[in-house]
């Protein structure tokens, strides 16, 4: 499978079990990938051998195999700020949920998933009545994403939708006010020290700029607001005509808000 530069294949383990195998190869088929079989051999020889230039290793957890190395999937910190909510965190104490301010029971488009760290924090926040709909245009990417919330042991990463789509076309198809917080995070931009797992993110998603027209079609899905994730000293943010909410003093993050088309 081809994406953003990339053929994907799916294989697993050095010994899987029947069970691992059938999961792999139900993966697979879900994300229109082709099975490699492992055999027991090295992963560079069964991405040669499958003509892959990466690899979806499924077993107990998602691990992308990529220009060699195996970056097994993680959210991030986004685990640890999810820990810390369910601990009763006060949400003023995230950013991101200062800024985004969902509610139970509401629905959060995020239209920049890469590893999920704010999709799992908005799928806590949400509750068991709400939902959260991540969309990732790489589709490596996306099916590494899945997968991995799949075999996350968290209970709020199955209130994740994983869409594999460009965020424009997605919004355009949309009706108008179908969800209440629509996330941008354009955070690709932005070549900061990061973690290690997102080093494979920043090879293979999409670094374009928010586009004026994408966050146009995102007020018009918008029912109550949608944010706007910038590095400081907030470029991205002055193009788009937005200015930043208040800031925590030496933040390296800003967001902004837009209303919803009228």
């Amino acid at each position: 499978m081809h994406g953003e530069g990339v053929w994907l294949a799916v294989t697993t383990p050095a010994s899987p079990s029947p069970r691992v195998l059938e999961e792999a190869a139900a993966a697979a088929e879900r994300h229109g990938l082709p099975l490699a079989p492992r055999g027991g051999r090295p992963l560079a020889a069964v991405a040669r051998d499958a003509h892959a230039d990466a690899l979806l290793v499924l077993g107990a957890r998602s691990t992308l195999w990529l220009a060699g190395r195996e970056h097994p999937f993680s959210p991030g910190m986004g685990a640890l700020r999810a820990k810390r909510l369910a601990l009763g965190e006060p949400a003023t104490r995230d950013p991101f949920l200062e800024a985004a301010a969902p509610d139970p029971g509401d629905e959060v488009l995020d239209c920049t998933a890469g590893l999920g760290a704010d999709a799992l924090v908005a799928a806590l926040a949400v509750g068991e009545r709400g939902r959260v709909v991540a969309l990732e245009g790489s589709p490596a990417l996306a099916a590494w994403l899945d997968e991995g919330l799949r075999r996350l042991d968290h209970p709020a990463a199955r209130r994740i939708q994983v869409r594999r789509a460009e965020h424009l076309e997605f919004l355009r198809a949309c009706p108008p006010r179908s969800f209440d917080v629509v996330v941008f995070d354009p955070m690709f931009r932005h070549a900061r020290a990061q973690e290690p797992a997102f080093d494979p993110v920043r090879r293979l998603a999409d670094a374009r700029p928010l586009a004026p027209e994408a966050l146009a079609a995102a007020r018009r899905v918008a029912r109550r607001w949608v944010v706007v994730k910038d590095g400081t000293p907030g470029w991205d943010l002055a193009r788009l005509g937005l200015a930043p909410l208040p800031s925590r003093r030496g933040a390296h993050r800003l967001y902004a808000r837009a209303a919803p088309l009228p």
